[in-house]
């Protein structure tokens, strides 16, 4: 069997279409969890822009009443709306040189599934991770700034705008690394303003950045250490940095959750940077909220208290939504394996306010 053949098969008998419609693909795997998706998962939706119609619904106490009255009706729905525009991206990338060889050398040794398994493990991280990881990225400048920067060849450039409610995302409101400035009257501020809206905190998401840089501060060091008095009479702390489970204890005491680490980085062409930003911390409420994700073979996922979706719509030339993988076998020199994908998509947050964000931590 050539590659051309090999190739063919793999596209006709869907493997390739799997790879492409894997839904659990996108929390990443092994070391490379995408948080992002906990608080926006996928869904794919039927057209590239559309309005979301956003409804909530409240309890509402009832009424006391007589024994033989009429039930009293009551209406408690919030419903707001806005309209939702998909945006696009792509990749293209080439196997050739001694990856090909390889390929070759697996064939020629009647090794098709080697052959297979190596083709198929290029095809998922460099093109179909590649726009899953893409949409990570969107997610967390969604969620940290309020906007998602589309940027592309030739100059392309576009900035996506959404609801970003006063006060829910501000700077520190100091120099956290000032040993003369509390942290915690931060994070409190934040979590005080999600509570005013009726929302309970149920996860904060930082950078071991920040954590060390609140770890190193007296103010921290003295809430969640032990004073002891030197021989003057003054009370100081021992000496030695907060440990993260120290700082974790003391958010929980206060009815908080733990900080959540999350310092995952994306390659571009010109180097790495982080999803989530280095200075940043994010406060995450409970929502109630849920996603379900129809796994295949009849497994079922719920992913609880949503912000909102990370919407999947219909790729340029397809009839249906979803990501597309194409692969194609090149003869001509130097002989190589050619693969693209593209697709249509955007985070969508439907509860803006159930986020508040600390900015620039220094």
């Amino acid at each position: 069997m050539d590659l051309a053949t090999l190739i063919s098969r793999l596209i006709a008998d869907g493997t390739v279409a799997r790879i492409a419609a894997n839904v659990s693909a996108q929390f990443g795997a092994g070391t490379r969890m995408l948080v992002g998706a906990t608080l926006l998962p996928e869904r794919t939706v039927p057209e590239n822009a559309y309005r979301e119609e956003a409804i909530r619904y409240r309890t509402i106490i009832a009424n006391d009443g007589t024994r033989y009255s009429p039930t009293q009706l009551k209406k408690g729905e919030l419903i707001g709306s806005f309209l939702v525009e998909l945006a696009e991206m792509d990749i293209a990338r080439e196997l050739s040189g001694a990856e090909y060889d390889a390929l070759l050398r697996f064939l020629n040794s009647n090794q098709s599934m080697d052959a297979a398994a190596t083709m198929l493990r290029w095809l998922d991280t460099t093109i179909n991770r590649a726009m899953i990881e893409n949409l990570e990225r969107q997610r967390w400048e969604a969620i940290v700034d309020a906007s998602v920067a589309l940027r592309g060849d030739n100059e392309f450039a576009e900035t996506v705008s959404y609801s970003d409610p006063a006060g829910h995302r501000v700077n520190a409101g100091g120099t956290w690394s000032n040993d003369s400035y509390d942290p915690f009257d931060d994070i409190f501020a934040q979590a005080d303003l999600l509570a005013s809206k009726g929302f309970t905190v149920g996860r904060i998401i930082s950078s071991r950045t920040v954590t060390s840089i609140m770890a190193g501060n007296d103010k921290v060091r003295t809430r969640v250490g032990h004073p002891v008095a030197n021989t003057s009479g003054s009370i100081q702390v021992a000496e030695g940095r907060a440990t993260i489970g120290a700082i974790n204890g003391l958010l929980q005491a206060d009815g908080l959750p733990p900080i959540e680490l999350y310092d995952l980085q994306y390659r571009t062409q010109t180097g790495t940077t982080r999803f989530l930003k280095a200075d940043a911390m994010v406060l995450v409420a409970t929502t109630g909220r849920e996603e379900t994700l129809d796994l295949g073979d009849g497994d079922i996922e719920v992913v609880p208290d949503t912000l909102g979706y990370a919407a999947v719509g219909r790729a340029a030339g397809q009839s249906a939504p979803g990501r597309v993988l194409r692969m194609e076998h090149k003869m001509d020199k130097p002989p190589r394996i050619e693969a693209e994908g593209w697709a249509t998509g955007l985070p969508v947050i439907t509860e803006p306010e159930a986020v508040a964000v600390i900015k620039s931590i220094a």
